[in-house]
């Protein structure tokens, strides 16, 4: 049985696929699916941003990681497939969240996680008794994982050599924007430390992406999961919370453990936008100090900004800007908010009837898909881009950097200036990832 697996690209608003010979880092959901399926299935795995697709190949079976910005791409590659005859599997956050219009366009979707139910699709497609849908009855306990098949995508392709790892799964918060909560069902688990260490010793680049949405999210794992990292001399970089800045043992143990980059997700300088969301976790007046505590100790860190929430006013693009100043961040990222499909928020949006482009969210771009209640889409929309012009222009980058030269210029400057190419030409610098 051959087997063709597809991570999708995105799009732009014309439906013209996104490609480049090479992107910053490499996916966990091909290689993980690769090296969940049995061995007695022949399996290619395609990254569709670097590579053409033979639509002649020979395929028995197609499989696609559907994520809601690659889906408008998916449902193409699947018609062009099934019009050859051969059938189409879809998986994912998208398929999961709209799993109906998938099935317009696939003949079978995995709903949530795949662990417990990807063999029996593969075993019912070969007896030619393929259902429409699967869906775990629970949760996996994320115990005798597989290890992610490296081996069948070129790694040359990927500027960064940090493989990606997965050590937890969901998050303990609930904010409403997120489908994080949505797809793992408000769970959030880890998998023991002793098998993310073989994992890690397994890493041929000894670099490593850890892919959880909250790798701190239970203090006491991370202390172990860090512990045991230690002596394995590797870099990593992660998400985690700002307020794992208020743990200064947890900090110094990343450190020891080799954490290279922290990605952060504190999404307004305002407490009431942060409420409007549900994301009570964060303390805005706490966040200077936090900061602080990473520049201390030369953790490099990047922020995520979210903007158009129901609280925001045309003063935040410029009470954001004040603030990163302030705390002279290396990198941030700027959004408009776009809430998905099957999420608290954008349920909230529908209700009220102000979702205007509910297909937005399936383009490059950086489109407000509702009318916020303070300020106009095309104000949101203009904000994000000044802003980002504003924090990557080239005095912008000088003063972080350079005036005076701190910790993070070697590791910061060099992206930063890519960044300051890519908005000179009005690219999303997310969308080199």
């Amino acid at each position: 049985m051959k087997l063709l697996m597809i991570q999708p690209t995105t799009v732009f608003k014309d439906g013209t696929p996104y490609k480049t010979p090479k992107r910053w880092i490499m996916g966990l959901a091909l290689p993980y699916m690769a090296g969940l399926t049995p061995k007695w299935v022949d399996i290619e795995l395609l990254d569709d941003r670097l590579s053409e697709i033979n639509y002649d190949g020979g395929y028995d079976l197609v499989a696609l990681s559907v994520a809601i910005a690659s889906s408008s791409r998916a449902y193409h590659i699947a018609d062009r497939f099934r019009k050859k005859g051969v059938p189409v599997v879809m998986g994912g956050f998208h398929a999961t969240l709209l799993p109906e219009e998938c099935l317009e366009h696939c003949d079978a979707v995995v709903e949530g996680e795949a662990e417990y139910v990807w063999e029996q699709l593969l075993t019912d497609f070969k007896d030619g008794k393929m259902k429409r849908r699967y869906k775990a009855d629970s949760f996996h306990d994320l115990k005798n994982l597989p290890l992610p098949r490296w081996d069948l995508l070129d790694l040359k392709k990927y500027f960064v050599p940090f493989l990606p790892l997965q050590t937890t799964r969901g998050c303990p918060f609930k904010c409403s924007f997120c489908e994080v909560p949505v797809f793992y069902g408000g769970t959030y688990r880890h998998r023991p430390v002793p098998e993310v260490i073989e994992d890690i010793k397994r890493i041929p680049t000894r670099k490593i992406q850890v892919v959880d949405d909250n790798i701190t999210g239970n203090r006491e794992y991370a202390r172990e999961l860090f512990n045991a990292m230690a002596p394995l001399g590797v870099k990593w970089s992660c998400l985690w919370t700002i307020n794992t800045s208020r743990d200064a043992e947890l900090l110094d143990l990343a450190i020891k453990a080799g954490v290279y980059h922290v990605n952060i997700g504190i999404e307004s300088v305002s407490q009431k936008s942060l409420g409007s969301i549900n994301k009570k976790q964060n303390t805005v007046k706490e966040y200077s100090e936090m900061l602080r505590a990473l520049e201390k100790r030369g953790i490099f860190y990047s922020l995520n900004f979210l903007f158009g929430l129901d609280e925001d006013t045309p003063e935040i693009f410029a009470e954001t800007m004040d603030f990163l100043r302030q705390v002279k961040a290396p990198m941030a990222f700027f959004n408009t908010v776009t809430p998905r499909t099957g999420t608290a928020m954008r349920k909230k949006l529908e209700e009220e009837g102000r979702v205007i482009n509910p297909m937005a969210d399936r383009y490059l771009g950086m489109e407000c898909l509702f009318t916020p209640r303070n300020m106009t889409p095309k104000q949101v929309e203009d904000g994000v881009w000044n802003c980002f012009e504003e924090f990557y222009s080239l005095p912008g980058i000088f003063k972080r950097f350079l005036a005076p030269p701190n910790s993070y210029m070697w590791q910061g400057l060099p992206s930063n200036l890519i960044f300051w190419w890519a908005v000179r030409h009005k690219k999303d610098p997310v969308d080199y990832y």
